[in-house]
């Protein structure tokens, strides 16, 4: 018993991590334009900019929330379990969903996320381009 729900969790893993190789990828993107073109624009066109990219960004921060709370619920679900009715994959996710290495790998999306969103307001806003590669 729990086997749908341990399908249900590595689902809702698989899902947060591709929304958090997108959130790299846009990241990047950003990277790019800030580089090529934005660096040269107006503040108004700036500041456009990084709405849009903000918007984006907590979309997909709110999509990762959702799976994340989903998936404690399907292991809060795997825990009402009783034991003896328990698969022995389920007991084993339910295990080891409250090691150091799944608390840590969720504190690590969360300050990932800061990261990039405080990363690309640095970039936009405050950081000069070395006079050697002025183009």
């Amino acid at each position: 018993m729990g086997d749908d729900l341990l399908n249900l969790v590595r689902s809702i893993d698989q899902q947060i991590a591709s929304l958090f190789g997108q959130l790299i990828s846009i990241n990047f993107a950003m990277i790019a334009a800030i580089y090529y073109f934005l660096k040269r624009s107006k503040l108004a066109f700036k500041l456009f900019a990084f709405l849009f990219y903000g918007v984006g960004m907590i979309v997909y921060l709110g999509l990762m929330l959702r799976e994340a709370n989903l998936k404690l619920a399907a292991l809060e679900a795997i825990d009402r379990i009783p034991q003896p009715l328990r698969s022995a994959m389920a007991d084993a996710l339910s295990q080891l969903s409250k090691s150091w290495l799944f608390v840590g790998a969720g504190a690590f999306m969360n300050v990932a996320w800061w990261a990039m969103w405080v990363s690309i307001a640095y970039l936009l806003f405050a950081w000069r381009r070395p006079e050697h590669a002025q183009g």
